[in-house]
């Protein structure tokens, strides 16, 4: 009978290791799905900040003024959206960053290729290019974020979070 309480003793602490072990294991999942979701929805609002912020500061107002429709200068609203996004990302401390924007300046819009960083988030839903009808800006970013458990499985490579968001000039 003594004998027996000794072999259920190892067992017990043996068992014990192991639901430690898959507490820790759980842990770092959660970690890393919380912190990847977390980069995913900030790298979509400073995508959506950028875009918003080229839309605005690159409106065409000479060729407003002359023709009465709205056009974007390419090159402003190109500067405006890089110039924020990279101080958004900077003041969040992220400085392992990728970003095109696009700018789409005539007032029917038109069709933009994805950028390569975008295209494996996009292939998701079945395209490759985005469209408007308006003048707009489009902000593609992808930003890395290391991992935990995560690295452990794919080789200790950081995860690449994509997105993408567009503003465009409304017709009124």
């Amino acid at each position: 009978m003594m004998r027996r309480a000794r072999d259920e003793r190892g067992s017990a602490a043996v068992a014990g290791l192991l639901f430690t072990l898959i507490l820790l294991v759980l842990a770092a999942a959660i970690v890393d799905v919380y912190r990847i979701q977390d980069v995913r929805t900030f790298a979509y609002s400073a995508a959506n900040d950028a875009a918003l912020r080229g839309a605005s500061l690159g409106r065409d107002w000479d060729r407003f003024t002359a023709t009465g429709e709205m056009y974007l200068d390419p090159y402003a609203a190109n500067d405006a959206a890089q110039t924020a996004l990279e101080q958004i990302m900077h003041a969040r401390g992220i400085t392992n960053f990728q970003y095109v924007v696009g700018v789409m300046p005539n007032p029917g819009g038109g069709t933009f290729t994805l950028p390569a960083p975008c295209l494996p988030r996009a292939s998701f839903w079945n395209t490759t290019t985005w469209t408007e009808t308006e003048p707009a800006v489009g902000v593609c970013t992808v930003v890395t974020v290391p991992t935990i458990l995560f690295g452990l499985v794919n080789g200790n490579q950081p995860i690449a979070v994509n997105a993408f968001a567009a503003a465009g000039v409304a017709h009124q």
